[in-house]
């Protein structure tokens, strides 16, 4: 078992006349139904985030008993000028998990992210995913400034992180073609894929001891497969 915890991290995009009340309310009681070992059934949960005066986001912090497992979220002001068509703007929940790796990657992770919601979602594990970007750093200044590129973000895909969603939108927007074709491209060349919601989930890799070098490698050998630069 690897040494390093696995973050699981769901991005939603903000809607301006979105009740943040409403919301966390609708989301504790899809959390609470949810199965363990994410349902806050058994967990302290606080009342509904209150943005503090100064902050762009009003967050909260879920307690499990198990303290290797945390939950922490944000919700994005709801003022147009602080929301913009980019990652930077996303709502944000984040677990933290470090026990049966596979397990979380193969079932818990999608039932997590069907409850929560969003448009993408990503499991980084250890500090591969930003060890790869600073790597390609050239690489992702470019897909800014000449295709109006969101690296990662509203609009495009450019790592391959363990785990991933995508939903139906984010894979017009970044790949030109929707789940289905994901679906094909990818079967019988990663360990899981699978429709979620409207979009789709797949485990790039489920070795917890999964080095750089082989993480660079998959992302070098699958990211032609989606017609990915």
């Amino acid at each position: 078992m690897s040494k390093y915890r696995i973050n699981l991290w769901i991005y939603q995009r903000p809607e301006l006349n979105d009740s943040i009340e409403k919301l966390y309310s609708e989301l504790t009681q899809r959390m609470m139904a949810l199965n363990s070992p994410f349902s806050w059934n058994a967990a302290s949960v606080p009342t509904a985030p209150v943005r503090d005066k100064g902050d762009l986001a009003a967050c909260y912090s879920v307690k499990y008993f198990d303290a290797a497992l945390r939950h922490h979220g944000a919700y994005r002001i709801r003022d147009a000028r602080y929301i913009d068509e980019d990652k930077t703007s996303d709502d944000t929940a984040r677990k933290l998990s470090i026990e049966q790796y596979r397990d979380v990657l193969h079932r818990q992770f999608s039932g997590l992210i069907d409850a929560v919601g969003g448009y993408r979602a990503a499991a980084y594990l250890d500090f591969h995913s930003s060890k790869y970007s600073q790597l390609h750093q050239s690489q992702r200044r470019n897909l800014i400034t000449q295709v109006n590129a969101d690296p990662d973000g509203r609009n495009n895909i450019f790592t391959l992180d363990v785990a991933q969603f995508w939903d139906a939108k984010l894979c017009l927007l970044a790949l030109g073609y929707g789940p289905d074709e994901v679906i094909k491209r990818l079967t019988g060349k990663v360990p899981l894929v699978k429709p979620l919601m409207d979009g789709v989930y797949v485990v790039f890799n489920d070795n917890p001891d999964l080095t750089f070098e082989e993480f660079c490698a998959y992302n070098d050998r699958l990211k032609p497969v989606l017609g990915l630069q």
